[in-house]
């Protein structure tokens, strides 16, 4: 029974996750799928559908001020005597006057700490070492999510043809090098990209949709992956500042033995 349902297991770990993603200037839209359920939904093109704006016909309820309460009259003679009233004398105590000694007891100071921890370089040099490895699993496992059916249209524009011009240029040198680092880290099919320059008018409009896939078992792996690295790199870190710790704890039993 348990193998059967191991084995169930495995096999749903197989299938992958869809992500659908399609967004305009009305909104983004976003659905993620498993097998045949939708796990999760969001189209924010609906809410802004149902958020009308108020008539501007209608006859709003003019709200009347709340008059202020009167403030109570105080006459010039009365805040006179309340002035003329002598304050009574604190009596001084004499332990009050003394400044407690803001100096420590030397005989109860602790030893100062030369260093706590180590350097960050020393720190980088421990994490150095494992980031050639790191980098090459990472890479493999990311090449595993695969995005499918990109399409992606992009209208540039300016206050005139010179600065659309630049925008334009701006605008493809971005996208471009952009585009080829994502197909550098995921394994990526194109359906198509297009962007058109605006001469005449200030503006700037995207619209685009695409789909992620990556099987769960893809998923786990890279979860795993990045835990068991965090834990190396963790350990060798805290390994590194021992040593020290070791030393300065030394240093206080010696202090103490001294006085005692």
């Amino acid at each position: 029974m348990l193998l059967a349902l191991l084995l169930l297991i495995f096999i749903l770990t197989l299938f992958s996750i869809r992500v659908y993603v399609g967004f305009d200037k009305k909104g983004l839209r976003l659905s993620v799928k498993y097998l045949w359920l939708e796990v999760f939904k969001l189209d924010t093109s609906e809410n802004k559908q149902e958020d009308k704006p108020a008539d501007l016909d209608e006859p709003t309820e003019q709200i009347e001020p709340k008059p202020k309460p009167k403030e109570p009259e105080i006459e010039i003679s009365e805040i006179s005597e309340v002035q003329g009233k002598p304050e009574p004398q604190r009596e001084q105590n004499p332990t009050e006057d003394k400044p407690e000694s803001s100096e420590p007891n030397k005989s109860t100071e602790e030893p100062k700490e030369e260093k706590k921890g180590s350097s960050l370089l020393d720190k980088w040099n421990v994490i150095k070492q494992y980031l050639p490895n790191v980098k090459t699993a990472l890479r493999k496992l990311l090449k595993l999510i695969k995005i499918d059916d990109l399409e992606l249209y992009l209208t540039v524009g300016g206050e005139d043809a010179s600065t659309a011009g630049i925008n334009f240029g701006k605008i493809n040198a971005v996208f471009y090098n952009v585009l080829a680092l994502i197909c550098s880290l995921f394994s990526v099919k194109i359906r198509k990209t297009e962007i058109k320059c605006d001469y005449e008018h200030k503006v700037f409009e995207a619209n685009g949709s695409l789909l992620i896939k990556a099987k769960v078992l893809s998923i786990l792996a890279l979860a795993v992956y990045i835990l068991i690295n965090y834990i190396k790199v963790k350990s060798a870190l805290d390994s590194l500042d021992k040593p020290e710790t070791e030393g300065i704890s030394r240093k206080k039993d010696q202090h103490e033995r001294k006085e005692k």
